[in-house]
């Protein structure tokens, strides 16, 4: 009895772990993107240096309106994330943070000497007219973030999950 309690209360945190991003790596990013009905939501982990070129605290007036800026574009999902205009999609809710960052403590209460690396995370939903529509996505993410060169891309989609890696050089995924 004590083995099956022990085991239902390992089982959310296994299936949690095995959702979070693999090891922060310069250049490489990861995309989580579930599609629900007439929705789906996308959810992006990157490194701050592959988005703004520092992971450092923002400490001149300089580097604060490189976060602000980059907070702005990240904060605009389908300007980065280009998709058919016949789906009739637009962005139903965004939300976009800058996890250890140096001003002040991160999400888990580490400050910036704690926190090795800092990330930008985001978290999008999108609404679309015809999903049928939806069979590609361009990144014009890689136009915008010089320094990203990869995106690992997770899509869950009808019960299947399917990975996929979107380089700076092949630009366009399709679905």
């Amino acid at each position: 009895m004590k083995c099956a309690v022990f085991a239902l209360i390992l089982t959310p945190a296994i299936a949690l772990s095995q959702t979070q991003s693999p090891a922060h790596v310069h250049g490489t990013g990861y995309m989580d993107i579930a599609f629900s009905g007439e929705t789906f939501s996308l959810s992006l982990a990157v490194p701050a240096a592959d988005i703004i070129g520092f992971e450092g605290p923002a400490e001149t007036d300089d580097d604060r309106a490189l976060v602000a800026v980059a907070i702005s574009d990240l904060s605009k999902p389908l300007g980065l994330f280009v998709l058919p205009e016949e789906a009739g999609c637009f962005t139903a809710s965004a939300n976009v943070t800058l996890s250890g960052e140096g001003l002040g403590q991160d999400a888990n209460g580490q400050t910036a000497d704690q926190a090795k690396h800092s990330e930008f995370l985001a978290d999008y939903q999108i609404q679309c007219q015809d999903m049928a529509a939806l069979v590609n996505i361009r990144f014009a993410y890689f136009d915008r973030f010089e320094n990203a060169q990869k995106l690992i891309v997770r899509i869950a989609r009808s019960g299947e999950n399917r990975s996929y890696d979107v380089t700076r050089s092949q630009t366009d995924l399709a679905m």
